[in-house]
C-alpha cells in the first residue's frame, strides 16, 4: 500500500478515538475538492490524468461503500437503535426455488479483458482449470439462513472452520450480526437491524453481513460448499452471455 511510504499509520484499532472535525468543517472541505476537481476536469487531460482521474472516481465509491458500512455498524450499537433512512424498507418479492446451474469441466479463462476501468489485481487474464461444478441459481436468503440457525448450526462444531469455531466461542454467536430475538417484551419473532432501523427479518431477502466462516458452515450444513474465484467467475461469464443470446 502506497500508505506505508507516506507516514506512520494511525494504528487500526485505535481510529474510533480521532476526533472529527464538524459536520460544518468536513462539508466546506468536500465543496472545496468538488470544485477544485471541477476545474481540473475542464481542462485537456493527458490520458495518464485521466486515468488517475478515474482511480480517484473509483476509490471514492469505495470509500462511500465503507462509511455506510461502519454507519450501520455504529447505529446498530446505539441503544436507540436509530435509523439512517427514514423511508420504509420495502418487503422482498417472492423468490424462485433454487436450481441448480451445471458447468461442465473445462480449461477457461478469468481476468478482467475489456476497455474500461478495472483495478490491478483482476489482471492478468489467464487460463484456469475448472473441474465440473454446480453453482446455485440464487444468492440464499435470510429465511434459508434461518433454517440453519434454529437447527442449531452455531452449536455444531463439525460444520465450521476450526478458526470459525474458535471465533463463534470466543464470541459467543448464535446467530449473525444484525439479527436479533424479540425478547419477553416484544414477540414479534426474529429482527433485523438495517440502514431503516430494526425490522422485521425478511425472509425472502438474500442474507447478508455474514463472515466467510459463517457462509462456510451454512454450505456445509446445506450439503454444498462455497465456490471458488475461477468458479464463481466462470458461472458469472456464461450465465451472461446464455442471457446475451438471442
Amino acid at each position: 500500500s502506497y500508505y506505508n511510504g507516506v507516514v506512520n499509520k494511525h494504528p487500526r484499532p485505535q481510529r474510533g478515538l480521532l476526533t472529527r472535525p464538524s459536520l460544518r468543517v468536513v462539508q466546506a472541505y468536500r465543496h472545496n475538492v468538488d470544485e477544485r476537481m471541477k476545474l481540473l476536469m475542464q481542462r485537456d487531460l493527458s490520458a495518464e490524468q485521466a486515468a488517475l482521474v478515474v482511480l480517484g472516481l473509483q476509490h471514492e465509491q469505495q470509500h462511500q461503500e465503507l462509511m455506510l458500512t461502519d454507519v450501520k455498524h455504529l447505529l446498530s450499537m446505539n441503544p436507540l437503535q436509530p435509523a439512517y433512512l427514514d423511508e420504509a424498507l420495502a418487503a422482498s418479492p417472492q423468490g424462485a426455488a433454487i436450481e441448480w446451474l451445471k458447468f461442465d469441466a473445462a480449461l477457461v479463462e478469468i481476468g478482467y479483458a475489456g476497455q474500461d476501468f478495472f483495478f490491478d489485481n483482476e489482471t492478468p487474464r489467464h487460463r484456469q482449470f475448472v473441474e465440473a461444478f454446480q453453482l446455485a441459481s440464487r444468492l440464499v436468503t435470510n429465511g434459508e439462513f434461518l433454517a440453519f440457525v434454529e437447527a442449531g448450526g452455531y452449536q455444531n462444531s463439525a460444520l465450521w472452520l476450526s478458526e470459525g469455531w474458535d471465533w463463534v466461542n470466543v464470541q459467543q454467536l448464535t446467530h449473525p450480526l444484525y439479527w436479533q430475538r424479540g425478547g419477553a417484551q416484544n414477540r414479534v419473532g426474529w429482527q433485523e437491524f438495517t440502514l431503516h432501523g430494526l425490522q422485521p427479518l425478511d425472509l425472502q431477502r438474500p442474507a447478508t453481513h455474514l463472515s466467510l466462516f459463517e457462509a462456510d458452515a451454512y454450505a456445509h450444513w446445506a450439503g454444498a460448499r462455497l465456490p471458488t474465484e475461477a468458479e464463481w467467475e466462470c458461472a458469472a461469464a456464461g450465465v451472461a452471455r446464455h442471457d446475451a443470446a438471442p
